[in-house]
């Protein structure tokens, strides 16, 4: 046998092979005693004349034939405690990325007033802040591959929009019912990321998702000040921010609104302090890469590969063998039982006495 299968044998259930003495131990109590005990009484016997002309059974050929017919059936079982181990061939694997646990995703979506800003085009069409937030993340939701996702409203005051679920069709529908002004026309980021850190401080893996243009801020404590805290209890804060960093920059659909450029800085130091990382969505191409850029870091923090083996069963080997001995063990014995009662009694010829 090539020496390359050898190697790539193995056993999927080697437990059986527990049992594979006990046919043996019982060839070994099959076995006749090669002494017998010494009798105390002699054996009576009653002499017959003619008893030599009688056909006498060949009692040690007989034990021969047995004795060979329990060594097949031993040799019969251990193959079919072979086959219960179920012997493959592993003829190749593949490797396949694992990781250990999935990620909950904590959405955090600004709404102030300043999102209605129009300065992206996609495909030809105008879009504002808000429109292309709520396009980019219910396409995201659709590929998502971690666990749960929950939505939270930066506003003023804040909100939790969604608590965590696995069901994307609820999210996709709270993402669509997300509006301008929703969580009143100017924000408070530092109570927003502590609403955060009080209702999600139980989840193991701890990662938040903001975004926001960084428009004016209220409040007793600064989003930096939040940010480090969220930090601080195990929360992994990353923002996405939106809009232009064009001072001179304007609307695109010309509406009455005093343009407002995204606060690249206070959103920058807010990542810093979160221990995370900011990404600046110039075009939807780069919103949608730094969705999947953040879920993809989280979910291959403890990356491990698992190796899925191809195989080749090969118990039906053991196991054809098995059947075959044991076949001809009982065709064996059918044939010398049938000839056994073909014998007939030798004719014993009677002298007359004169």
């Amino acid at each position: 046998m090539d020496a390359d299968i050898v190697n790539n044998l193995g056993l999927l259930q080697p437990y059986w092979l527990l049992l594979l003495p006990l046919p043996w131990l019982w060839l070994y109590w099959r076995q006749p005693q090669s002494a017998s005990w010494p009798s105390i009484i002699p054996v009576l016997t009653v002499r017959y004349p003619l008893l030599g002309d009688l056909p006498q059974p060949d009692v040690h050929r007989g034990r021969t034939k047995k004795q060979y017919a329990d060594k097949i059936m031993a040799l019969a079982m251990s193959l079919l405690v072979l086959a219960l181990s179920q012997p493959v061939h592993y003829k190749a694997y593949i490797e396949k990325d694992k990781a250990s646990e999935p990620v909950d995703l904590i959405l955090v979506v600004g709404t102030a007033l300043s999102m209605s800003l129009s300065d992206y085009e996609v495909n030809g069409q105008v879009l504002d802040r808000m429109t292309l937030t709520r396009k980019l993340l219910d396409g995201f939701v659709a590929d998502y591959s971690g666990h749960r996702i929950g939505l939270v409203i930066l506003g003023n005051p804040p909100a939790l929009w969604l608590p965590l679920t696995s069901d994307k069709s609820i999210v996709q529908d709270a993402i669509s019912r997300i509006r301008t002004l929703l969580g009143g026309r100017i924000t408070d980021m530092g109570a927003t990321l502590q609403l955060v850190r009080d209702h999600f401080k139980e989840q193991q893996e701890k990662v938040v998702v903001l975004i926001s243009d960084g428009g004016a801020q209220v409040g007793s404590i600064s989003p930096d000040k939040a940010a480090q805290e969220l930090a601080e209890d195990g929360f992994s804060l990353y923002v996405i921010a939106v809009g232009s960093s064009d001072p001179q920059g304007r609307s695109l659909d010309n509406n009455s609104l005093i343009y407002e450029a995204v606060n690249l800085n206070m959103l920058q130091q807010v990542a810093r302090q979160g221990k995370g990382q900011l990404f600046h969505a110039l075009d939807s191409q780069a919103f949608s890469d730094a969705l999947l850029t953040i879920e993809k870091k989280h979910r291959k923090v403890r990356h491990k590969i698992d190796k899925k083996y191809l195989t080749e069963a090969w118990y039906p080997v053991p196991l054809a063998l098995a059947m075959m001995l044991i076949l001809s063990v009982s065709l064996r014995q059918s044939a010398s039982m049938k000839s056994a009662a073909e014998i007939r009694p030798a004719k014993i010829k009677s002298t007359q006495i004169k």
